[in-house]
């Protein structure tokens, strides 16, 4: 929690380490990853990398955004998943964040790769269940509105 109430950290070894950590993702789970350095509204930048296959429970294909949010404020992490083509919910509903235990076995698979490379390095995960509780005394940078834990350490802006 001791994160949540500090600033935004925006800088230059930040920026290079969030670099590196996308090397290292793209290594580690074979797929290329695009960076997003942009910090408006968000005190993190994020890593994302498209997961497509076919779910044999579902029998259908899917593809997932995801997207790794590194935290400038602390060594911590999230994992942000958006289902782009409704496979996972009712087109219509919001297709994220999707909580990544949801997701096939395979997208899952290449996840949890990516949780363990990101812990080899130092980083902890802020897990899903965690992204809508209220961080008491933070506020958004956008409206000034009562902030979450998802808002206070990676995005307001997804």
């Amino acid at each position: 929690m001791d994160a949540i109430a500090k600033p935004i950290g925006c800088v230059q070894d930040y920026a290079l380490l969030v670099a590196g950590l996308g090397a290292v993702l793209s290594n580690g789970l074979g797929v290329a990853f695009v960076l997003d350095d942009d910090m408006n509204y968000n005190p993190a930048q994020s890593l994302t990398c498209k997961l497509l296959g076919w779910d044999a429970v579902l029998k259908k294909r899917f593809e997932f955004d995801v997207r790794f949010y590194i935290s400038s404020k602390a060594p911590l992490f999230a994992v942000y998943c958006f289902d782009r083509k409704w496979g996972m919910v009712d087109r219509g509903d919001a297709n994220h964040p999707i909580d990544p235990a949801r997701l096939p076995e395979a997208a899952r698979a290449s996840i949890d790769k990516g949780r363990a490379v990101l812990a080899a390095q130092g980083l902890q995960e802020v897990a899903h269940p965690y992204f809508f509780l209220p961080s008491p005394g933070c506020t958004t940078q956008l409206d000034g509105l009562p902030a979450n834990v998802l808002e206070s350490l990676f995005a307001e802006i997804v």
